[in-house]
């Protein structure tokens, strides 16, 4: 636990001019046993009109993410080198995500579209929404 704080505190104080896509040291301290608060833009099938959204990343390699109170995906993470990607048992297969940082916070990026997935709100340790 203390790594990971370690990472996530490196992550959110570092500044730079440019976006900078985190690599898979960066994604480990950023995701395992965590829950990202996305804020997810509206016109996705999934939500179309948008919102917050919480996806939990367990350090036992399950993900979960309540995209509406009837409607939460669940399914295993893993990291591979500036990515990782999920597999949902109720959505997406192989559903890949690089995570830039830039100066005014963090994109989700699809990895084969390159378009904007969401941007992080927050970040909470654990699973204070117990998805």
């Amino acid at each position: 636990m203390k790594r990971n704080t370690l990472i996530m505190t490196t992550l959110l104080a570092t500044s730079t001019a440019n976006a900078a896509v985190l690599n898979d040291v960066q994604l480990d301290g950023l995701l395992t046993g965590n829950t990202l608060y996305l804020n997810i833009p509206a016109g996705g099938p999934a939500l179309p009109d948008g919102g917050i959204v919480p996806f939990k990343y367990g350090a036992d390699g399950s993900s979960s993410a309540r995209l509406s109170p009837s409607l939460t995906l669940l399914g295993t993470w893993t990291i591979r080198s500036d990515h990782y990607c999920v597999d949902w048992e109720n959505g997406p297969k192989n559903s890949c995500t690089k995570i830039e940082k830039t100066p005014s916070g963090m994109n989700l990026i699809d990895k084969a579209s390159g378009e904007i997935r969401g941007t992080v709100d927050r970040i909470v340790p654990g699973n204070p929404e117990n998805i």
